[in-house]
């Protein structure tokens, strides 16, 4: 079996470094507000944790505030996202949308720093580890809601925008990652939603759309049938599918526990 094949079928079994997962942990606490412990100058963040505005000038280029979310990207999860609503894109709209990690400087946009990356509304390009970006899609601003996720089992970056896809923005990142939000010039302000409302768009549809995937790959794969079962139970298990990993385990009591040995050889 490649190599590759064998990354589609079960990416949840590998993280930076090759170190297998355990999918009997507990499952991870995923983000749920900002950060309010460490975050960038000119920014006021509301008492819920959940909106900021720009209160600087942005004079500077080193006048950016960012805000990362007050916990990493679970790593169990098959897709992370999140969405921002821009209530006020102020004077220019310089408001940059993503992930970095924790080695991050609150001074600068997501995508300036290594290991992080943006979409930014000014000009609608994309950022990584670079101040110059690439084109991308168009900018946004006020009214509009732009959401960012991470495909954790692909590695890749993708956005939307008021409730439809963008596209795949970056790929074979890096993780962990933290949700990230820069902002740049005077009144922005944007409201974050982790998941504690509906989102604009409909991520429920895009994760089913991509465990159906995985399991076509798995289908069409010809595997001994106690091969299939166990990497379809893992995948089960390390994304919290309960009500369907019990009829797997129900449908399947009489399938021997390990392959059977070849003739001739010892169990």
């Amino acid at each position: 079996m490649s190599e590759a094949l064998a990354s589609r079928l079960w990416p949840w079994q590998s993280v930076e470094g090759g170190e297998s997962i355990d999918s009997e942990d507990e499952e991870e606490e995923g983000p749920s507000e900002l950060n309010t412990l460490n975050y960038g100058n000119f920014l006021e963040v509301s008492t819920d944790k959940l909106s900021v505005r720009y209160v600087g000038d942005g004079a500077h280029s080193n006048d950016v505030g960012a805000i990362q979310a007050n916990r990493p990207v679970p790593s169990q999860k098959l897709v992370f996202y999140y969405e921002i609503e821009v209530k006020n894109g102020g004077e220019m709209s310089k408001i940059g949308v993503g992930f970095s990690d924790k080695a991050f400087k609150h001074s600068r946009q997501p995508g300036w720093e290594p290991n992080s990356f943006g979409y930014h509304g000014d000009d609608g390009r994309k950022y990584s580890a670079s101040w110059k970006g690439e084109p991308f899609a168009t900018g946004f601003s006020t009214g509009d809601v732009i959401g960012a996720g991470l495909h954790l089992g692909k590695r890749e970056i993708f956005y939307t925008k008021n409730g439809k896809q963008v596209g795949i923005a970056f790929t074979d990142v890096k993780l962990p990652l933290y949700a990230t939000v820069g902002l740049h010039s005077k009144n922005e302000h944007i409201a974050v939603n982790f998941g504690q409302r509906p989102f604009a768009f409909d991520i429920e549809a895009l994760v089913a759309e991509e465990r159906l995937q995985v399991q076509k790959v798995a289908t069409a794969a010809e595997f001994p049938p106690r091969f299939t079962h166990d990497v379809v139970r893992q995948y089960l298990e390390h994304y919290g599918c309960s009500g369907t990993l019990a009829a797997l385990l129900d449908a399947s009591c009489g399938l021997p526990t390990t392959p059977p040995a070849p003739a001739g050889e010892p169990p």
